[in-house]
């Protein structure tokens, strides 16, 4: 916090160790960016302690429009080499990579005082018993679905089982029955956008052509060709309802997904802006009639209060912990989650 002299005093008088598989890229002014939903909660805890020491992956390739950095210089990164690619080079390069990783590891355990495992990743994967070796504290940040799922992979599950063992603390999505196991939700939005939220949704115009969103990482996962297939169902059996659809994003999976839009023949109604940064996605929420969240294994699904908060209908499969958020909610709706169940 700043003092009314002007001084920032930290909360914790320690350092605060990050062990996140979350790609960096220099800004070339000393400062660095990351995915900006991830830096959002980093600057949380840059707030609570007198340092942040981060050890995460340099960025590959170019970066991306839904990258911020950092909000306190106080927020330091310790690069490391370590390829996020899932081909069978990458995994070659990674098992090359380990010896140094691991070393960066063991440095930045021994000079902090606290270690925040950004889970499920190899880094915290790895990370976790270096810091019980060490004898250093750890908190668990379970950033995603803590449930099993099909297809989830095999260090995934070796990593739940052992955060469920415990003793050490955990922050997961959703309830909890279990004392070390703390129900938590993400940074979402600060006051300022949450008062630009509200301006945005007052200039909205309930008429069609009715403007349907989604936003997120333009992977696989995220469910967004289950979304395509559902708006083409939609189309089919109500053809004289008029709507278009943005989804905002990027990622591997975007070639696949342009090439569904062809296949479906939707390319009068769907845009691919790219990935925006939040200030600029304001603008797309705000112009929203709905907003889809197709995905079956998302962890907190921020896209939710993210379209409560600038007025728009959230529309979500029925998965995870949706329905226990949306549960008792008389805006939005849950749909099973396959094209019939979003078009209906």
């Amino acid at each position: 916090m700043v003092t009314g002299t002007g001084v920032r005093v930290s909360l914790f008088d320690g350092v605060l160790g990050v062990l996140t598989h979350c790609p960096h890229w220099p800004n070339g002014n000393g400062s660095v960016s990351a995915y900006e939903p991830y830096v959002r909660e980093i600057d949380v805890w840059s707030r609570l302690f007198k340092r942040v020491e981060v050890v995460a992956p340099r960025g590959e390739g170019s970066a991306g429009g839904n990258l911020a950095p950092y909000e306190l210089p106080t927020v330091r990164w310790r690069p490391v080499d370590y390829t996020m690619s899932v081909s069978r080079t990458g995994q070659l390069r990674r098992a090359s990579q380990l010896p140094l990783l691991l070393y960066a590891m063991l440095r930045l355990i021994q000079d902090t005082d606290l270690v925040l495992l950004r889970s499920p990743s190899h880094f915290s994967l790895f990370g976790r018993p270096l810091a019980r070796i060490l004898g250093k504290p750890t908190l668990t940040k379970w950033a995603g679905l803590f449930d099993e799922f099909d297809g989830e992979r095999l260090p995934s599950r070796i990593e739940r089982a052992f955060v469920l063992r415990g003793p050490a603390p955990a922050l997961i999505y959703g309830p909890s029955t279990r004392a070390h196991l703390i129900p938590f939700f993400p940074a979402l939005m600060s006051e300022a956008e949450l008062s630009r939220a509200r301006c945005l949704a007052r200039d909205r115009e309930w008429k069609p052509p009715w403007r349907i969103l989604s936003v997120g990482r333009l992977a696989k996962v995220k469910g967004f060709d289950l979304a395509l297939r559902g708006l083409r169902r939609l189309r089919d059996v109500a053809p004289e309802i008029d709507w278009t659809y943005t989804l905002v994003g990027d990622g591997a999976f975007k070639s696949d997904l342009r090439a569904l839009v062809q296949e479906l023949d939707l390319t009068d109604r769907v845009e691919f802006p790219g990935a925006l940064r939040f200030a600029d996605a304001q603008e797309r929420y705000g112009s929203a009639h709905v907003v889809i969240m197709p995905g079956t294994m998302e962890g907190w699904p921020k896209i939710i209060a993210e379209a409560w908060a600038h007025g728009a209908v959230p529309v979500a499969a029925r998965a995870g912990i949706v329905p226990w958020i949306m549960n008792g909610c008389d805006t939005g709706a849950v749909f099973p989650p396959d094209p019939d169940g979003l078009a209906d």
